[in-house]
């Protein structure tokens, strides 16, 4: 959930742009890989997060990075594959009734909670204990507790009487029932296509109902969960989690996974450098050097994110609430420079709201090109000829460097169209609180997936029953979108909903509540002994560890 004139620029921001910093003379690793392709079992991999906030109860995951750590310790009923499709785990297999309401699942037997190996000795928690269908269904009234008045779980509320629930109204969620000990069934409010798809998220990882009901607030701090790895505990900042070798696919190759906080880029690329890190992201300065090193170029993985940045208007406050004002600046943005220049070019030019690849994407979208002229056309017609008349607005950003300097050359744009903007600059938590509240007019945002599908984008971040902290931050209502996405969430053929997304998405690019900036990509490097790394669309949250082992050194 979650940046001079059109071409024209000053020396100092060329320079600025262009310059690039180096991390060390380490020594680089060989062009060819080596040619095994058994995979053998131990090794530590390390890999480095920018946070140290990172929440180890599912119920409070609301990063990335504390999803991608909550995916090793906990299983949910489905996952998304390496393909980003929805495929079993504690889930045995599913069947949906004929009114697409209710789905029925059948557990797997040899599910078996963890026995935690970490800090205070908490080794005899959950030794082994099989999951059952109390587990699943204690796991979503948790989450759904009226009491914790969390949003993490919104997206359930479309299993039946779950909104009496979460609002005090009801004892317990009339849509789901605990047929065996090993089978249950969820009924929906309506036929909604996603729905196994939210299964796979991380708030729906299945959590013991016993240890949480006996020490609710400490399942953040000693996690106990069904996953290939278990918590072990901290080490000064370094979360540390050990292979479950009682893990029902396998046990992984890995022995141990170990995630240090480095927040800086710099820092964490001259650690990865040194050989400290066996994965990292690759920061800007060096993306160039890494992609066109022949040592380094072999373990390079670059892939389309699904997600878009953009720059958001609140269309309730003015000069805001005129759309020739919007589409005038979306005309003024020069997306292609930012993308080429400012990003290296490594992001995709976005013509609307849904990346390339995601279900429903439309390749023949009428999005918006840089067109001065057409810019000030529409500014004059919505009554600032020139910008004569234009008040003075302030364009929102939380604190980054690439947000610094796409923000900076948008002003630019912003100049050749006669607007005076000024940048403010904030930390991340005060941008998204501000920004949810309302009380931003122009702001930079971006978002990616939680679940890969295009209800995902087009009916959170714009149906109007979603203003606010659920996700629609500009406060764009239109009945007539709202219509349509609500048909294409109850459509389950994949050929019906298309069209139905694609009109959707023309009339949300059309009235343009954002500046549709461009669609992220991932970009990752990799120790030369690392195997079975593969980044998909859904990013670096989503990579299978358990999947991943360490090729020996030659002559070891």
């Amino acid at each position: 959930m979650k940046r001079e004139t059109g071409r024209v620029f000053s020396r100092w921001f060329l320079l600025m742009l262009l310059c690039t910093v180096g991390c060390g003379d380490a020594p680089k690793p060989e062009a060819t890989k080596p040619l095994e392709v058994t995979p053998v079992q131990g090794g530590v991999f390390r890999r480095a997060f920018a946070s140290t906030g990172l929440s180890l109860d599912p119920r409070e995951v609301a990063d990335s990075f504390s999803h991608e750590v909550c995916r090793q310790m906990y299983d949910g009923l489905v996952e998304f594959d390496q393909e980003a499709r929805v495929s079993p785990v504690i889930a045995e297999s599913w069947q949906v009734s004929a009114d697409r309401l209710t789905y029925t699942f059948k557990l797997r037997r040899d599910v078996k909670f963890h026995q935690v190996c970490g800090e205070n000795d908490a080794s005899t928690l959950n030794a082994g204990r099989v999951c059952t269908a109390e587990d699943v269904d204690y796991t979503f009234h948790r989450l759904l507790d009226p009491a914790m008045k969390s949003q993490r779980g919104q997206e359930f509320l479309v299993i039946r009487g779950a909104t009496d629930y979460a609002t005090g109204k009801a004892s317990r969620i009339d849509g789901i029932k605990v047929l065996a000990s090993d089978s249950l069934s969820m009924t929906l409010e309506k036929p909604f296509s996603p729905f196994l798809q939210l299964l796979a998220l991380s708030n729906a990882f299945i959590v013991p109902a016993d240890e949480a009901r006996r020490d609710n607030p400490k399942l953040g701090a000693l996690p106990v969960g069904s996953g290939p790895f278990r918590y072990a505990g901290w080490k000064g900042e370094t979360l540390i989690l050990k292979a479950n070798p009682d893990y029902f696919r396998g046990r992984p190759y890995l022995d141990t996974l170990e995630f240090p906080n480095i927040r800086d880029e710099k820092e964490r690329f001259a650690a990865f450098k040194r050989g400290e890190l066996l994965i990292n992201d690759v920061p800007d300065p060096e993306y160039k050097n890494v992609k066109t090193d022949p040592s380094w170029a072999p373990h390079f993985q670059e892939t389309s994110r699904w997600g878009t940045y953009y720059i958001g208007f609140n269309v309730g406050k003015p000069p805001f609430d005129n759309p020739k004002v919007r589409q005038a600046i979306n005309y003024a943005i020069d997306r292609e420079t930012i993308v080429n220049l400012i990003l290296n070019g490594r992001a995709r030019v976005a013509k609307g709201v849904l990346p390339p690849g995601i279900l429903g994407y439309n390749p023949n979208l009428k999005g918006y090109s840089y067109d001065l002229p057409r810019a000030k056309k529409l500014l004059a017609e919505a009554g600032y000829p020139d910008g004569k008349g234009f008040p003075e607005i302030s364009l929102q950003y939380n604190r980054d460097p690439a947000h610094v300097r796409s923000s900076e050359f948008i002003l630019a744009n912003l100049r050749d169209l006669g607007i005076t903007c000024t940048l403010k600059e904030v930390e991340f938590t005060e941008h998204l609180r501000s920004v949810e509240n309302g009380d931003v007019g122009f702001f930079r945002m971006g978002w990616t997936v939680d679940y890969p599908d295009p209800d995902n984008f087009l009916f959170t971040l714009f149906h109007s029953s979603n203003f606010g902290a659920k996700g629609n931050f500009t406060r764009y209502a239109n009945p007539r979108l709202d219509e349509l996405l609500e048909k294409a969430r109850f459509e389950l053929d994949a050929r019906d909903r298309i069209p139905i997304y694609h009109q959707a998405e023309q009339m949300v690019v059309d009235d343009a509540p954002w500046v549709f900036v461009y669609h992220y990509t991932t970009h990752v490097i990799a120790q030369p002994q690392v195997r079975g790394l593969r980044i998909t669309p859904l990013g670096l949250p989503f990579v299978l560890y358990r999947q991943l082992w360490l090729a020996p050194a030659k002559g070891g």
